[in-house]
């Protein structure tokens, strides 16, 4: 079926190149005809096959999925070449699960790609292909400057219909849109261009032919309202991906807390943290992060989870604006940093021995806490267990150290924690 289906996209292809060119008048090749023929040939279709097991995610307030044939196990999306080498940027959630990606080009030339490096929080991925010869990249512009009211056009491949193009404006800009699995896509870009399930990793430009968003994600329920990821934090996440396999998440080393006013306040603010050399301190009251208002902490903690690293970072605060530049933690550091503010020495726990009600549960044994440290204000005291790191079980001060290393400075932990026949669940933040 999916052969058949490749087969049928290259003749709408073939039978549509070139239709009408020769005698276009030059009234007839407006900006839009020019910018999409520079542009087109870098985008890329995109099928993944995925097993039966694993579905496509769904969001309340979006349509991520892509076009999936139930019957094939073949997830239909958009790409673009972002590098002649072969490089292409889509959406994470168009290969999540797959085992097998493969990419067609305008020109009909057919490649199996391999996963360089994904992203779920950013909803981006790079893949890579192999030619022999140089590809066509896509011109990267700039989202910085983009303008409500601005012509933009979406090339993608919505239900299997390759190159399919649509134009309409930037509706709004700085967007915050919750999206599947508790995501949200940041500082998105709203357009009215009509995108539809398909054109997820697609190709969103200016006038100028030049790459400005990678679309992203649809309004249900909705006519065109559309969002984009914007070009230039695609970039930074991309050559991340390339570099590195995964992306460096920023950290300033600010603690937030709610107030009953408007705003949120810095409980905290680390030693030698990007904020406390600018000069955060512990009572100053964030209104917004850049454009984006900071109402309730759990704002700050969203908006600061998207950070990365060497990103310039704006804080509007009660007292005037703060820039600074968010840095990166090797996970291996930060796993330490957060060890240390939870201020826990762990030992293995003696053998399991059963008893009438079933075996223990696994865990490890606090052996020590540092006074003043989270973990005593919390109330936890030696002899304690520590049962789990944030629902995952630990069966080792290894596997704490592992589990501490995953969270995001500044983001929320919950451990599982037994005393006696006892557990009961402590919400800190490391």
């Amino acid at each position: 079926m999916q052969a058949r289906r490749w087969a049928w996209m290259a003749v709408v292809v073939a039978a549509g190149a070139g239709v009408g060119t020769a005698g276009a008048t030059p009234a007839r090749r407006t900006p839009i005809v020019e910018a999409v023929q520079r542009a087109a040939p870098a985008v890329v279709s995109i099928a993944a096959t995925v097993p039966p097991q694993a579905s496509p995610r769904r969001g309340a307030h979006d349509d991520l999925s892509g076009e999936n044939d139930a019957g094939s196990g073949v997830s239909i999306g958009s790409g673009v070449l972002f590098d002649s080498r072969g490089y292409v940027v889509t959406n994470e959630h168009v290969i999540s699960g797959a085992n097998q990606v493969k990419i067609q080009l305008s020109d009909r030339r057919e490649f199996t790609a391999r996963v360089v490096g994904a992203d779920a929080r950013f909803d981006l991925a790079v893949l890579k292909i192999d030619a022999k010869v140089p590809l066509p990249a896509v011109r990267v512009g700039t989202a910085r400057d983009l303008m409500p009211g601005e012509t933009v056009i979406a090339i993608g491949n919505p239900f299997g219909l390759t190159h399919t193009v649509s134009t309409g404006v930037v509706s709004a800009l700085h967007r915050v849109v919750p999206v599947a699995n508790g995501r949200t896509c940041e500082d998105c870009i709203q357009i009215d261009a009509a995108i539809n399930p398909g054109n997820s990793g697609g190709a969103l430009l200016n006038i100028d032919g030049e790459l400005i968003g990678i679309n992203a994600a649809i309004r249900q329920n909705a006519n065109n309202i559309g969002f984009a990821i914007p070009v230039d934090r695609a970039q930074t996440i991309v050559s991340d991906l390339i570099r590195f396999g995964r992306v460096r998440y920023g950290w300033i080393g600010i603690y937030p807390r709610d107030i009953i006013e408007e705003g949120v306040a810095v409980s905290e603010v680390e030693p030698q943290s990007p904020a406390a050399r600018a000069g955060v301190k512990a009572g100053d009251v964030i209104l917004g992060v850049g454009e984006l208002p900071m109402v309730r902490a759990q704002d700050y903690t969203d908006r600061s989870g998207q950070f990365l690293a060497e990103e310039e970072v704006a804080l509007r605060l009660a007292r005037g604006v703060v820039r600074l530049k968010a840095v990166w933690l090797d996970p291996a550091l930060a796993g330490r940093r957060a060890a240390r503010r939870l201020g826990l020495e762990l030992a293995t726990a003696l053998p399991a021995k059963g008893t009438k009600n079933g075996p223990p549960l696994d865990g490890v044994r606090v052996v020590r806490v540092t006074p003043r440290s989270l973990a005593a204000t919390a109330g936890i005291r030696p002899g304690d267990m520590v049962r789990a790191v944030n629902q995952q079980p630990i069966r080792s001060p290894g596997d704490y150290q592992a589990a501490l290393a995953a969270l995001k400075p500044g983001g929320d932990v919950v451990l599982a924690i037994q005393r006696g026949q006892f557990v009961w669940y402590v919400p800190l933040q490391v």
